[in-house]
């Protein structure tokens, strides 16, 4: 590769390679890090333009050993074919998080609830030699600007939603407070 008399074009190189990958390309799911630097500037977006999007925290019910991560995996896998190729899913430290983006609160729970009620009737088998089984998701709901105005709030607001939908029995989704 070709360079600068001040080497510019290296340097370049170097830092485009030393930027982690994000994404895992074979799934399209992102990991955490990157989903929370795409929902801060979804937020700003958002608030600049007066516009809107929805979050929606997600845990398998019933997963809770260390070898149930290819099984959440293989769940997060599934949920992208579900969404628009603008849409954001990604692996969390508690489970997946899918970001809708231009997406307003009520259109949101339609489509999370399509989600959930089409990932309980898949099969899976994430490893070649274990059974397949299938899975329910409990589910945590908020839109911007609705439940909150900053990332913050937002996944506070879901993760409550989320434990609630857990000690509710799982397999649904919790859109509002309370309710």
């Amino acid at each position: 590769m070709p360079t600068s008399a001040c080497g510019h074009i290296d340097q370049a190189k170097r830092g485009s390679q030393a930027v982690p990958n994000f994404m895992d390309p074979s799934s399209g799911v992102f990991g955490e890090e990157a989903f929370q630097q795409l929902l801060t500037r979804e937020a700003s977006r958002a608030t600049r333009y007066q516009d809107f999007f929805s979050v929606c925290l997600v845990r398998p019910d019933g997963l809770a050993t260390e070898l149930d991560e290819a099984m959440q995996q293989a769940v997060a896998r599934k949920i992208t074919q579900f969404l628009r190729s603008t849409d954001v899913v990604a692996h969390t430290r508690d489970g997946i998080a899918i970001l809708l983006l231009n997406t307003p609160d009520a259109d949101a729970a339609k489509v999370v609830e399509r989600i959930r009620s089409h990932i309980e009737n898949v099969s899976f088998q994430p490893d070649p030699g274990a059974p397949s089984r299938r899975v329910t998701l409990s589910m945590g709901l908020v839109s911007f600007p609705r439940d909150g105005h900053n990332e913050t709030v937002l996944l506070a607001r879901a993760q409550a939603r989320l434990k609630e939908a857990g000690e509710r029995g799982g397999n649904q989704v919790v859109a509002t407070d309370g309710s």
